[in-house]
């Protein structure tokens, strides 16, 4: 089969797909990928759903010249927030916890992309540092396998 893109954006893309299909929550933006996030935190407006990839090892299994590969991906869910209220973050919190939900153990229809760990413990809260600027920021790291080409 010819190659037609990375394993790394096969798997964000797969990701973003699942978190844009998702019916249980609604989102302003939807979910959008890259190879990094835009660490400036301080520009961040709107509610902003980014998948980046952290890390990719190729796993060799067998002796053929491909195998699969497995990445580290982490969801980050990103807002300013108008005041530190409950009435805020709490709707934030549960979001992230419904994205957490939706790529939870997921396979690709074609079964090329699955989630085979998800990291709960930093999606049930936000990171207590930049809540005192105002800032909802809160992840969800997956380890996704992509089968070989």
């Amino acid at each position: 089969m010819a190659v037609t893109q990375a394993p790394a954006t096969e798997a964000m893309a797969a990701i973003v797909a699942r978190i844009n299909t998702g019916t249980a929550y609604e989102c302003d933006k939807r979910a959008t990928y890259s190879e990094q996030i835009d660490e400036a935190h301080e520009d961040i407006g709107e509610l902003r759903i980014d998948v980046v990839s952290d890390s990719q090892t190729q796993l060799e299994e067998t002796l053929d010249v491909e195998d699969r590969t497995s990445h580290i991906l982490i969801v980050w869910v990103r807002k300013k927030l108008r005041a530190i209220s409950n009435d805020e973050i709490d709707p934030l919190k549960l979001l992230v916890r419904q994205i957490y939900q939706r790529v939870n153990d997921y396979n690709s229809a074609d079964g090329r992309v699955k989630v085979w760990e998800v990291d709960a413990a930093p999606s049930q809260c936000p990171d207590k540092a930049f809540l005192r600027s105002r800032l909802f920021i809160a992840t969800v790291t997956l380890r996704v396998e992509v089968e070989a080409s």
